[in-house]
């Protein structure tokens, strides 16, 4: 029950209630965003539907969005980068709009950016396409001749003089003669190597955009690299009204509460939410620190609790990346989709007053899909409310708490509105990636068998072998199976374990029969089936099994248990030639690059490099 100070400030807050729904009728509003420490902030445009104030998507683009409050940093680590052939790393400051750090590949599924072309971008904001230069599409910058002529496929038919960016390309990069006259895909056609040419190594600033026939009719998709443009580096696209994406934003549920009081940080024990996560549900309990904006209104949200993500974290994110941030975003809730997070940030007593924020995420879908991280990228100012006014709510589902929040020991309770705060920066990518790309278990010197380090020796071996991505050629043995080398260590793939462990994936027979009819697989394909951590399980266990094999044998060349240089000989032996291979033999392989007993010298030495990188003893 509340005190008698407190009962006089809800009588006089009701009776400015009053006054602003009287507004409500004329169509005018309370200004949103707008609070007393940051009066420099433009309101959010807004429309009156059924008296509550939403946001007007056909006004608001991300380059008009307030600016984020907080600085942050997302690093990805070489491993990823190499992997997805783009970097999707990035950084932020206080004051700068999301248009300059969230990039296209975070709205993938969302907003379906990627769809739009440039033709279709400067009919919607009015942009003279004809005034552009070349490096100011921010994808040309990550272009190849190859990949731009897989884009723009009628390239291939034109000729290179007529095309004169990639005139000089050729002219600047090439040492060898060719004819201006034949056609692009003539010329890649005879010389492939010449696909790889990157236009980066021209100045772009040169040219203008028409200097590429059909660049702008085509999808910004269809461009190598496009998830790692940030949505600036897009000619127009940060002035598109969101009511105009190719997934246009839009409510999601038409649930609408009135904000009755607005409570500070001493609040306790607060269980009838309608705030948390999609991972945790969106009625999660908060025992202490919890800020929140109690709600009234129809039977459906009657005393129910918003609580403030300044005061209370919850778990978020989906696949790997759930782990960036700790795997803790704010607590809030989703009323226009998933693209972003709306969240009471600062709430205030003493102005009966409370602030939204929007709170972004970092996604990595296709061929390497990592997920998306959870929601820590804010807090980007949004909109303001009184005391008795309505606010939009989205889907309200009845439930009971699915979870406890966790304070973040930001204070509010008595502080007036402001939107800095460092709660929620970014720490590099945990080290849970490792899933994906477990390099923490090749420089780990502790994980050994018999005294062999197995991280040095899986080195070792990728050193000869290849990478996680390798795809080896199609051949046969001599016992009629067939099939192609995977991976750092080239497992045959109709080896029974790499066998069963592709089978174990969603499609994996499938990706099965592919193999065995000798059909081209990428490495990106092949790494959807037999992922970097099958690989080092599966090393681990045969390399454990050949080195207790190997130290019950007799070295011929001493009469004494192999031991040492040579036991590591002897196992990178029968790793490449099967366990009953002779020792030291001089078969070779099918590329006649190693005999038996080069190859298990090569691997040796290796190691013992290998070992003095890693620092291992």
């Amino acid at each position: 029950m509340m005190n008698l100070n407190r009962k006089f400030h809800f009588i006089l807050t009701c009776l400015l209630g009053l006054v602003i729904s009287s507004f409500f009728g004329l169509g005018i509003g309370y200004p949103a965003s707008l609070n007393a420490q940051t009066n420099s902030l433009q309101p959010i445009p807004t429309i009156n539907w059924q008296n509550t104030q939403l946001p007007d998507w056909s006004q608001i683009t991300f380059g008009n969005l307030p600016a984020i409050s907080t600085n942050g940093s997302f690093s990805a680590p070489s491993e990823i980068i190499s992997q997805l052939k783009y970097d999707p790393s990035r950084s932020w400051v206080a004051g700068q709009t999301p248009d300059s750090f969230l990039k296209l590949s975070d709205f993938e599924e969302a907003f379906k950016l990627q769809n739009f072309d440039l033709s279709s971008i400067a009919k919607i904001v009015g942009l003279d396409l004809n005034a552009l230069s070349l490096d100011k599409f921010g994808v040309m910058a990550f272009q190849t001749l190859e990949s731009l002529v897989k884009a723009i496929p009628n390239l291939s038919q034109m000729p290179i003089q007529e095309v004169p960016p990639v005139l000089e390309l050729l002219n600047n990069k090439l040492t060898t003669e060719f004819n201006p006259s034949q056609t692009i895909g003539d010329l890649l056609q005879q010389s492939p190597l010449v696909g790889k040419l990157e236009f980066s190594a021209i100045d772009l600033n040169k040219y203008k955009l028409n200097t590429i026939p059909g660049i702008d009719t085509t999808p910004i998709g269809a461009f190598k690299d496009w998830q790692g443009t940030t949505i600036n580096s897009i000619p127009g696209l940060k002035d598109i009204p969101f009511s105009k994406f190719p997934n246009p934003i839009s409510s999601i549920g038409v649930d609408v509460g009135m904000i009755d009081i607005a409570f500070g940080t001493a609040e306790q024990q607060r269980s009838n939410t309608i705030s948390g996560s999609d991972v945790e549900g969106f009625n999660v309990r908060c025992d202490r620190e919890c800020a929140h904006v109690e709600l009234s209104g129809n039977p459906k949200v009657l005393g129910k609790q918003w609580i403030s993500g300044k005061s209370q974290e919850v778990r978020g994110g989906q696949g790997i990346l759930a782990s960036v941030n700790g795997g803790k975003e704010p607590t809030g809730r989703h009323p226009y989709g998933e693209a972003f997070k709306v969240v009471i940030w600062d709430v205030s007593e003493p102005e009966a007053q409370v602030n939204q924020a929007l709170f972004f995420r970092i996604c990595i879908r296709g061929l390497v899909d990592l997920g998306c991280t959870p929601y820590f990228i804010g807090p980007v100012p949004f909109m303001t409310y009184k005391e008795m006014m309505p606010m939009f709510l989205g889907l309200v589902e009845p439930g009971v708490s699915r979870g406890v929040s966790t304070p973040t020991g930001a204070s509010n309770g008595g502080t007036k509105s402001t939107f800095n705060d460092s709660s929620f920066t970014s720490n590099s990518i945990s080290n849970s990636l490792s899933y994906l790309f477990p390099s923490t278990f090749k420089g780990d010197c502790s994980l050994t068998h018999q005294g062999v380090v197995l991280g040095g020796l899986s080195s070792a071996l990728s050193e000869i072998e290849g990478n996680y991505d390798s795809v080896g050629a199609y051949a046969c043995d001599n016992r009629g199976n067939c099939g192609r080398g995977l991976g750092s260590k080239q497992f045959m793939s109709y080896r029974d374990d790499v066998r069963a462990l592709i089978a174990s994936k969603p499609a994996g027979n499938d990706f099965l029969a592919k193999l065995d009819s000798g059909s081209p697989v990428t490495g990106d394909e092949m790494l959807l089936y037999f992922s970097p951590l099958d690989q080092e399980a599966l090393f681990r266990t045969e390399a454990s099994n050949l080195i207790d094999r190997t130290s019950l044998q007799t070295d011929p060349t001493t009469g004494q248990k192999f031991s040492d240089k040579r036991l590591i000989e002897r196992v990178a032996q029968m790793h490449f030639g099967g366990a009953a291979i002779p020792i030291d033999n001089s078969a070779k392989d099918i590329n006649n690059r190693f005999t038996v007993k080069s190859y298990g010298e090569k691997a040796a030495a290796n190691y013992q490099s290998v070992l003095q990188t890693m620092g291992c003893s």
